[in-house]
């Protein structure tokens, strides 16, 4: 209690001092008005009147404003437009103390463009900071961020480490406030370092207490405390009344938060009376709702009562303020109005009383200009009509035009069209006429080379297997008949794998009876006196499919069952055929070991089935499971292009 004591004597010492220092300044502004009229004596009045301004800041808010409107009335002369700029910036930061951001907002949108056009680029970065703090106060962030980032640009052409200062203070409320705290932080960091640098006392205070409310944020309270405690410290140096309050009213929430009431109460009892010894309403009545919740938690009615009713009245105050100012802005823009309308009439009628003849004989002189002006406008008029009139004619000739050519155009595009799809009509059935030919001249020759292989070499190999037939063996001596039973071995498969080859270069089975029949009766076959048994299942292949899909189809499987008995060491190995509206689907499984050593690098076989699968589109995925063998699954598209109502097969 005594602290706080000491430190309302120091704060009523300042005042004191303060007010000393505004008389002076009061007396200078006299001693101003008293010189001869000229730039001179409205230059020494400006600077008066904003000293005085800057001095009621801390003291008086209210009288603050009242010296800054004399300053706008007495800058708006030609000459003083740096002082203009300067007192509508002024305006704009006392409004946004007082908490009316709009009319902020009004003021700095009319001290921007005035700093534009005379070039002064650190004033232009302020008021776009200052529009960036109102809207924050809005809530209003992508506005007030990219006011922002416009006044940093401008500062990166022209630097000024105090408006620098402004704008960074304001990002880092940006972050905050959209709960980017990491982001906040590293901005107020960046803030205090700046002040610290360059000997910002205010700012470097702002700096402590915005990282301090961060890290509140963050639930950091010693943190917090810490920085709020430092900012404080720094915040008295500068005497800114409003910054200590904000500062002191953080630490009594931060001890709200922790429910420790008799530290938060002292704090906020403590904000409350620096914000109404300079009559900061809004620090005021934050500091009134503050001690509303302090003596609701801490069981005293009647004092939160008051504290509440005391919030109301200032926020109502607040209010009333602000529609006030706005009914006074008015009433002295009518009052304005109607002074400059009674000055008018009393000149005119002052001149109507001495210079009548004058007068009349100007206004006979000016009716006569304007009859010839009118008569020189009427013709110039007549004959813009004219003109017109001909470039409307030409208008519509031309439409008329346009129209005739759009019609021919949109003919020629249709000729062109249908000329288009009969040619592609006929591309189309002559790829089908050379994809048949090519398909039925590769059937030939596969059966010629059937045939072939059949007939003479076979034949051959049949005639070698009669000649050693003829061989006795009981002549021969061992080794001899070891290599006699090994030759005849080899002719006996070599004959096999002929048979084979000839059948699968073109079965019989499939160019007769389609892929259905060739694939049963070869599995069938498989299946007879052997370990390894396959199962086959087919689906939507009623109907039989091209030719040289079924020859591709039977040849991917034949190489696939192949891989399954030459590398898989399964016991079962199931075949599915599936014919859906966009293709043909096939999966192959077994239960053994898949590829067994051939895992990594694909064999022939594969291969082959590959390359037949990218001349047809198709695709092939291998799955392996361990202990469950391996599934190939295969898609070969068939599409169907319709065109001029004739379906064909892609």
């Amino acid at each position: 209690m005594k602290k706080l004591l000491l430190i309302l004597s120091i704060l009523s010492s300042n005042c004191y001092a303060q007010q000393a220092a505004i008389d002076g300044l009061k007396q200078e502004l006299s001693n101003a008005g008293s010189k001869p009229k000229g730039l001179v004596r409205d230059t020494l009045i400006c600077y008066a009147l904003k000293s005085i301004m800057r001095a009621y800041v801390d003291v008086d808010i209210d009288s603050s404003s009242h010296y800054n409107q004399l300053l706008i009335a007495q800058s708006e002369k030609p000459g003083l437009e740096n002082y203009l700029i300067y007192a509508y910036q002024y305006a704009g930061y006392l409004y946004q103390v007082r908490g009316d951001y709009h009319q902020s907002i009004r003021y700095h949108y009319k001290a921007l463009p005035l700093a534009e056009k005379m070039r002064q680029y650190t004033r232009t970065a302020a008021s776009l900071g200052w529009l960036a703090h109102a809207y924050t106060s809005l809530t209003e962030f992508d506005k007030a961020s990219k006011l922002c980032q416009q006044g940093l640009a401008v500062l990166r052409r022209h630097p000024d480490s105090y408006i620098e200062s402004s704008i960074l203070n304001v990002q880092g409320a940006i972050f905050r406030q959209q709960g980017e705290l990491e982001q906040a932080l590293e901005v107020n960091q960046k803030l205090y370092r700046l002040a610290q640098r360059e000997q910002l006392t205010w700012y470097e205070a702002q700096g402590l207490h915005a990282i301090g409310w961060v890290y509140k944020e963050m639930k950091d309270m010693p943190k917090a405390l810490d920085y709020f405690r430092k900012a404080l410290s720094l915040a008295r140096e500068t005497g800114s009344a409003d910054l200590e309050g904000s500062i002191l009213l953080n630490i009594s929430n931060l001890y709200s938060s922790q429910k420790r009431w008799t530290e938060a109460l002292a704090y906020c009892q403590l904000a409350k009376e620096t914000a109404k010894d300079v009559g900061d309403s809004s620090i005021e009545a934050e500091a009134f709702e503050a001690l509303y919740k302090i003596f609701k938690q801490t069981g005293n009615p009647a004092k939160a009562l008051n504290a509440y009713e005391n919030y109301v009245l200032l926020r109502d105050s607040l209010s009333k303020e602000k529609t006030d100012h706005r009914i006074e802005t008015l009433q002295a823009q009518y009052d304005n109005v109607q002074k400059t309308s009674e000055l008018q009439k009393k000149q005119v009628e002052l001149l109507a009383n001495q210079k009548a003849r004058k007068v009349l004989f100007i206004g006979i002189i000016l009716i006569l200009a304007v009859a010839g002006l009118l008569f020189w406008n009427n013709n110039g008029l007549q004959a813009k009509n004219k003109l017109i009139n001909r470039q409307k004619a030409q208008l519509v000739t031309t439409q008329a035009e346009l129209a005739n050519i759009n019609k021919t155009l949109e003919s020629r595009v249709e000729e062109r069209t249908l000329e288009l799809v009969e040619a592609n009509c006929e591309l189309i059935r002559k790829n089908e006429e050379i994809k048949a030919a090519l398909f039925k001249g590769q059937t030939i020759e596969r059966k010629r080379v059937a045939i072939e292989l059949h007939d003479n070499l076979s034949s051959l190999l049949s005639a070698v297997n009669m000649s050693i037939q003829h061989i006795n063996p009981h002549h021969l001596s061992e080794s001899e008949q070891s290599v006699y039973q090994n030759i005849k071995h080899l002719i006996q498969n070599a004959y096999a794998e002929v048979r084979n080859i000839s059948h699968n270069i073109l079965p019989a089975e499939l160019e007769k009876e389609g892929l259905v029949r060739a694939l049963a009766s070869l599995v069938a076959k498989l299946n007879q006196n052997s370990p390894l048994q396959f199962s086959l299942m087919f689906a939507g292949l009623d109907q039989r499919l091209p030719a040289e899909i079924e020859f591709n189809v039977y040849s991917i499987v034949l190489e696939l069952i192949n891989n399954v008995i030459k590398h898989a060491k399964a016991s079962a190995a199931g075949i599915s055929i599936r014919r859906s509206s966009y293709g043909v689907d096939i999966a192959v499984t077994d239960n053994g070991i898949g590829l067994g050593e051939n895992q990594v690098k694909k064999g022939i076989g594969l291969q082959n089935v590959e390359t037949r699968l990218e001349s047809l589109g198709g695709s092939l995925t291998a799955t392996l499971s361990d202990g469950r063998g391996m599934r190939i699954a295969i898609n070969i598209p068939i599409e169907t292009e319709s065109l001029n109502g004739n379906v064909f097969i892609a």
